[in-house]
């Protein structure tokens, strides 16, 4: 759920953008690469001149190996020549595994006259010592981090000793942290023949030229990226905490005693003056919950207006009808039965619809409560069987024990009144009507009323809850039957999480409503 909110898509789309940034300042970092090729081409041309500049020595057949290596002494010694400290001349050996060749000249080990100076050791040299620890640096641990791309772009191979025979080698090595190691081996030839070796080196210090130059670089970017990460944030939570407040309002549950106050109290502190897309989500919002106050309050009224205005003067049709009844005769009495039968019809059509419309209203504000339903099916039993006595029709049961359901109690039996008559009313007589309860293993419920009745067609099964439709097959149809009242227990069961359905009965060849919660 968390990852797919919005303040975690802002956020993750913040850290993506942050890592990319990073990742292109290290990938386009190319300063040190090319000071290192800037120092290997110096080593080239450095090669190329000593090389010339020694051969001539090296063509010289009257001078020993010794007198060529004085000779070769006195020429690199010039202090004007550069890179002399980091150049290597050997005697080319046909064994590659001479370690003990003859060396014309080593700038490492270069002899430098000078006198011997004595200097005293103070006896308090470590006064004034203090150890210094290693705080943490991010900069060193983004160099860390840099080190492992640079190496893969510019470390070479090591070269081979014997290939320098024939032409020159390069290699690039890294054998310390932040140091590599640039060096060529270059054959001194001689009408075509290899005497000697010259190996000239260099050294380049990573850390000192990647941190000496990028620290202020890499200290803004760092400072940028807080930026970002900070002002995502806050657009996050200005986005996603009042999209939240407004979930967390609308998914408050209703409370039947104040239905109408918990409608209006809607309000959300600082919404409604908020300029951006969610101000204007927030009074659309408030709009719509006013159209659903004035729905509620016009349904009731309408509910109150037509038991009020209507089944008043039907009530004295009723009574007026009973008057004519006692006191006609014949074909008059015939007509005022006809006018009371009507009148009975158009009260109960009222009153179902009436009921509809204060269903609608419980059904989203009435309190749930735990009851037993087995208790409450086993009383409307015992008093269908007392009622049906004299009808011909037969009441049988299968009654689970001590099932409990969440629900509305009174909408739930009343389903259950309604599923009952109807069977009673089309099963016949002789009839049987047979209810059960049960509960299965993976705790569905199952309610269900056969009849013996004459069924309902498989092309009218998905209109009998449909509003004003009572008719079964061959015509019947159930006296006074108004046509909601199976539309009804619909509505109450799947506001129950429920399903109701119809089918043909295998037992009693009739009717079967199944409920399943």
């Amino acid at each position: 759920m968390f990852l797919r909110g919005i303040l975690s898509k802002i956020l993750s789309l913040l850290l993506i953008f942050n890592i990319a940034l990073w990742a292109f300042i290290f990938m386009t970092e190319d300063a040190s690469i090319v000071e290192i090729r800037h120092k290997k081409d110096q080593l080239y041309e450095r090669s190329n001149f000593y090389v010339k500049l020694i051969e001539p020595i090296f063509a010289r057949q009257d001078l020993s190996q010794f007198r060529q290596k004085i000779a070769i002494e006195a020429l690199l010694s010039d202090q004007r020549l550069a890179g002399t400290d980091r150049l290597v001349i050997t005697e080319f050996t046909a064994q590659a595994d001479d370690q003990h060749s003859f060396s014309y000249f080593d700038g490492k080990n270069s002899r430098v006259m000078a006198p011997i100076q004595v200097q005293v050791l103070p006896n308090n040299s470590l006064e004034g010592f203090t150890h210094k620890t290693h705080d943490f640096d991010p900069f060193e641990k983004l160099f860390i981090f840099y080190k492992s791309f640079f190496d893969l772009k510019i470390v070479t191979d090591p070269y081979v000793p014997r290939t320098a025979t024939f032409t020159r080698q390069f290699q690039l090595l890294n054998p310390i942290t932040d140091r590599y190691e640039l060096s060529y081996l270059v054959p001194i030839k001689v009408d075509g023949v290899t005497l000697a070796i010259l190996n000239i080196s260099d050294s380049y210090h990573l850390r000192e030229a990647y941190l000496g130059r990028n620290r202020s670089r890499l200290g803004v970017l760092a400072g940028l990226s807080l930026i970002t990460i900070i002002f995502g944030i806050l657009l996050a939570v200005s986005i996603a905490m009042p999209i939240r407040q407004l979930s967390k309002r609308l998914n408050h549950r209703l409370d039947a005693d104040t239905l109408v106050d918990q409608l209006e109290g809607f309000e959300i502190k600082g919404f409604e003056n908020r300029k951006d897309e969610v101000g204007l989500l927030y009074r659309n919002l408030s709009s719509l919950y006013q159209q659903i106050i004035s729905l509620f309050i016009d349904k009731e009224r309408f509910a109150a207006d037509v038991s009020h205005e209507l089944k008043n003067p039907i009530a004295a049709i009723i009574a007026n009808t009973e008057n004519g009844i006692s006191h006609a005769q014949g074909p008059e009495a015939d007509i005022f039965v006809a006018i009371q039968k009507q009148a009975v019809r158009m009260n109960k059509l009222i009153s179902e619809i009436s009921e509809a419309a204060i269903v609608d209203h419980e059904l989203v504000a009435s309190r749930r409560e735990r009851f037993d339903l087995s208790a409450t099916i086993h009383d409307l039993i015992n008093f269908f069987e007392t009622s049906t006595q004299n009808t011909g029709v037969r009441l049988t049961s299968e009654i689970q024990a001590n099932i409990t359901v969440t629900g509305l109690p009174d909408r739930v039996a009343r389903v259950i009144i309604n599923l009952i008559e109807n069977a009673v009313s089309f099963a016949g007589s002789p009839g049987q009507v047979h209810v059960k309860l049960s509960k299965n293993w993976r705790k569905v419920l199952i309610i269900s009323v056969e009849d013996t009745g004459p069924g309902v067609l498989d092309s009218d099964r998905s209109k009998v809850f449909d509003r004003f439709y009572s008719s079964r097959e061959g015509g019947s149809v159930r006296e006074n039957s108004s046509g909601l009242g199976l539309y009804i227990c619909k509505q109450v069961i799947e506001a129950h999480g429920g399903k109701l359905t119809i089918g043909e009965s295998k037992n009693l060849g009739g009717a079967l409503f199944t409920i399943i919660m």
